[in-house]
């Protein structure tokens, strides 16, 4: 019953995502997926938060010049494994799975 509701979900998701005629902005499409995922207004503003501190913190990596590029790939990839866990602190096993799914979509079509 949960892998059907996972998937009609994320089904709901990528149509009100991708059906747009207009492109919508990075905000727009993750509002869009936490109201697919009913999170509430508290869950929303600790996403909202991390998503920050997220966007931030890989920036200031990215952006030392006192690491090597290989330094600076452990840190990320350290820093990446910190943010799953905050976002597992926040979110249901459910939920999770679908934030995952919803990163991954988008990951792929930026590549396309």
């Amino acid at each position: 019953m949960k892998n059907i509701l996972l998937i009609l979900s994320f089904a709901l998701m990528t149509t009100v995502t991708f059906g747009q005629s207009k492109p919508q902005n990075m905000k727009m499409l993750r509002d869009s997926i936490f109201t697919v995922m009913k999170l509430s207004d508290e869950n929303k503003l600790k996403m909202h938060n991390l998503i920050a501190e997220n966007g931030k913190t890989q920036k200031a990596i990215k952006e030392d010049a006192t690491l090597t590029e290989e330094q600076k790939k452990e840190k990320l990839q350290a820093w990446r494994k910190e943010i799953s866990v905050k976002e597992k602190s926040i979110l249901t096993p459910e939920e999770f799975q679908i934030w995952r799914d919803f990163g991954k979509s988008l990951s792929d079509k930026s590549k396309k």
